[in-house]
């Protein structure tokens, strides 16, 4: 049979409980109270013996020392690295801010307006001339302004050109005492190295997210992209923090933080992001500034009109491509380029890459990123009408 009793419930439960409590209560701190006086007796004595074994053999010393060794939480190792790092990455990391004008769209009633907008990325100063390289992403074809939040000013910054195949562009202000970043080697990052994302996530400049690489080498395979070994990480990277420095525990950059895995929701997911290796991204900005001309008309609203492809050299300028003929226009040829190297001039209409045909720009980087550095590939091209075929060794 059941010990449990089901209670009634029409018994006065309440007032059973406390004629019971109040009968017992006194009786049972009499007993307490005699116990406790026993225990105090007791325990004094093995207390006084117990504290003199501990500190005659030193054993309260070395339980001491072996638990500020082993518990983590007490060392301020760690959190002073943390502290140190942000605070140096933090005078070379800078918020973007990129305005577009209003456009005029075509609709069922003629035509309307839909207001500009301005949105946040991040960057990182590379050298004390106020050069900043960031995401090509960062810089719409379409952008009217672009301005640099550094040390809670802001400055106005002129375009100077972008990779749009390494997702990389660079800007420069003017600027005085810049603190050009300290560069790490990211051939040297291993899986588990501690890391953290800086930059300004839904404009929230100067934000730290701390993780740590989680892979290195990762390829993306969805996206035509020239770089082929991204360094994913659990630091959390959100819209804003495109173009900011990934750091590790010395303050040095070792990533550009890029993009982040999506699922088939397009709903962002979190602790998968990647990163550009500093050591790929710092070759595409010494390409870039190379050919940075001040006197050049560089707005912003010529970017998606010039384009460079980095591994050959060119500028495609799509605005003057024939009607007539399909093909990508070189606008411009970069000194010192493989294209330069090969022949191309400005005027030349690229036609054929490996044998596949080229009827424009996306046609031409996709053909070319399928390729790499140092590749020998056949390019068919036509100037004044004559068609010629050459050979290009790629370049970086």
């Amino acid at each position: 049979m059941s010990n449990i009793r089901k209670l009634d419930p029409q018994e006065p439960v309440e007032a059973a409980y406390y004629e019971g409590y109040h009968r017992g209560h006194l009786d049972t701190a009499k007993m307490l109270a005699r116990r406790s006086l026993m225990y105090l007796v007791i325990g004094g004595f093995f207390g006084t013996v117990l504290m003199f074994l501990v500190f005659s053999t030193g054993a309260l010393d070395r339980l001491t020392a072996e638990k500020v060794v082993e518990d983590p939480a007490l060392s301020q190792e760690k959190p002073k690295d943390y502290v140190n790092a942000i605070n140096w990455a933090k005078r070379y990391t800078v918020g973007i801010v990129v305005d577009t004008p209003d456009r005029v769209v075509s609709t069922s009633g003629g035509y309307g307006r839909i207001p500009g907008q301005s949105h946040v990325g991040s960057g990182i100063v590379l050298n004390d001339q106020g050069y900043i390289l960031t995401n090509a992403h960062v810089i719409p074809g379409d952008a009217s302004r672009l301005s640099v939040v550094l040390d809670d000013n802001m400055f106005e910054a002129r375009f100077v050109g972008k990779r749009e195949e390494y997702d990389l562009a660079v800007i420069k202000i003017v600027a005085d005492d810049l603190v050009p970043a300290s560069l790490g080697d990211s051939d040297k990052v291993e899986q588990g190295d501690v890391v953290v994302a800086i930059g300004s996530p839904y404009g929230l400049f100067h934000t730290a997210t701390e993780g740590i690489i989680s892979y290195v080498g990762r390829r993306n395979d969805n996206v035509s992209t020239a770089v082929r070994n991204f360094l994913q990480t659990s630091a959390a990277i959100n819209p804003g923090n495109s173009g900011g420095p990934l750091v590790d525990m010395t303050g040095r950059v070792v990533g550009i933080n890029t993009w982040k895995l999506r699922d088939q929701m397009q709903e962002g997911t979190d602790g998968i992001g990647f990163a550009i290796p500093i050591n790929v991204a710092r070759r595409v900005f010494d390409t870039i500034i190379a050919a940075d001309d001040p006197t050049r008309d560089n707005t912003i609203s010529s970017v998606p009109r010039a384009i460079s492809t980095a591994v050959l050299g060119v500028i495609i300028d799509t605005d003057l491509r024939p009607d007539a003929e399909q093909g990508a226009l070189i606008r411009e040829v970069i000194f010192g380029t493989a294209a330069d190297k090969a022949g191309l001039r400005p005027g030349d209409l690229i036609t054929r890459v490996e044998g596949t045909n080229v009827d424009g720009f996306d046609e031409l980087r996709a053909a070319l990123t399928s390729h790499t550095p140092g590749e020998r590939i056949k390019l068919t091209y036509t100037r004044n009408g004559v068609a010629h075929t050459i050979e290009v060794v790629l370049g970086e």
